[in-house]
């Protein structure tokens, strides 16, 4: 996937954002907080841009539901690099679908740890996005618990953050914060020599 030579990933809500994150040198987005009309949109623009992925987070999708046929529905016409969801369902349906699938995980205290890791157990995504992604040691023992790459997302606003937790072991750090998007480019760069 794209992303895995990306270490910020934007986190995009309409097409503006997206020509953005593309001038910016992003070869992968993800479309987050948005709704159908937006995706749409979105999607033609990122059919001229072959060279940017689109990651859908489908659970805060408007117009979108959180089940099977929404995710076939994806699959048939929009053809997404990756969703994102923390509905095990949904999980299922995008593996089923070859879409690549990335089990978000809420975790705030050990219930919600012991939950997220049994999701993934019985899910088995693709990734995980640890959510907020400020805890390097949660980032840490997920990816030794799990064996499967992590994102980091939420909360995660200055370049040090970002930096702790892809330190942490996080293959990327997804973000809407502009200022972020700047080390895009360098991060592919530096991967790409």
């Amino acid at each position: 996937m794209a992303f895995q030579k990306q270490e910020i990933i934007p986190s995009i809500r309409h097409t503006g954002e997206f020509l953005e994150a593309a001038a910016r040198g992003a070869s992968c987005v993800l479309l987050s907080q948005s709704d159908m009309e937006e995706l749409v949109k979105v999607q033609k623009v990122c059919r001229r841009m072959p060279h940017v992925q689109l990651m859908i987070h489908v659970d805060i999708l408007k117009g979108l539901s959180e089940t099977a046929e929404a995710v076939a529905f994806l699959a048939a016409y929009i053809r997404p690099a990756a969703i994102i969801s923390a509905n095990p369902s949904v999980i299922a349906a995008a593996k089923k679908h070859g879409i690549p699938a990335i089990q978000r995980c809420f975790i705030f205290d050990e219930e919600s740890l012991g939950r997220s890791l049994r999701m993934v157990e019985h899910g088995a995504p693709d990734y995980i996005q640890v959510m907020p992604g400020l805890m390097p040691e949660v980032i840490r023992y997920m990816i030794k618990k799990t064996g499967r790459p992590v994102l980091a997302g939420g909360l995660i606003r200055t370049q040090e953050e970002a930096e702790t937790a892809r330190r942490a072991g996080a293959l990327a750090v997804t973000t809407s914060h502009k200022e972020l998007w700047e080390n895009m480019a360098d991060s592919t760069a530096a991967d790409e020599k």
